[in-house]
C-alpha cells in the first residue's frame, strides 16, 4: 500500500472526518481501532512499535489521579491486595513511553484503555475500501 519512498499525508479521512495519522518514515500501515471506531492510523515498521505510537500518540490522557493512585499501590506491602489492586489498574490504565503535551499545556504520562477492546490491524487495500476510508499518500521529494 506504500513504499519507503512514499509519504502518508495527514489528510486520512472517513465520510469526511479527520482520522489522526502518524508517519514513522517506513514500514506499512497499521489501523487501530477501539469501541468507538477508528483512533488513528499509523505506519511503522512492525506492530509493536506502531502499538507503541498509538499508546504516545492517540490513546485518551487519564486524570493525575490515575498515576497517584498507582504510586500508593506500589507502596503497598506485597501481597493479595496488592496484586489484585495492581491488576484492576493495569486493566484501565498504562504508561505512555513518552509523555504528551496536552491542548491544556500539561502533560501526560498515563492513558485511559479501553475496557470493551482494542485492535491494531494491517491497513490493507480491503479494510481501507471495507472502512471506507481515504488515504493521501505521496512521493518523499
Amino acid at each position: 500500500m506504500i513504499n519507503d519512498a512514499q509519504m502518508l499525508v495527514s489528510a486520512a479521512s472517513r465520510f469526511g472526518h479527520p482520522i489522526r495519522t502518524y508517519d514513522d518514515g517506513f514500514g506499512p500501515l497499521w489501523i487501530h481501532r477501539d469501541s468507538m471506531g477508528i483512533s488513528g492510523i499509523v505506519r511503522a515498521q512492525t506492530w509493536e512499535d506502531a502499538y507503541s505510537i498509538c499508546e504516545d500518540e492517540f490513546f485518551p490522557a487519564a486524570d493525575e489521579d490515575a498515576a497517584a493512585d498507582y504510586e500508593e499501590i506500589e507502596a503497598l506491602p506485597e501481597g493479595k491486595e496488592r496484586d489484585h489492586l495492581e491488576a484492576c489498574w493495569e486493566e484501565s490504565f498504562g504508561y505512555r513511553g513518552n509523555s504528551r503535551k496536552e491542548e491544556d499545556g500539561s502533560l501526560s504520562s498515563v492513558y485511559w484503555k479501553d475496557l470493551n477492546g482494542d485492535a491494531l490491524d494491517r491497513l490493507t487495500p480491503a479494510l481501507v475500501a471495507e472502512l471506507e476510508i481515504t488515504l493521501e499518500i505521496e512521493s518523499a521529494s
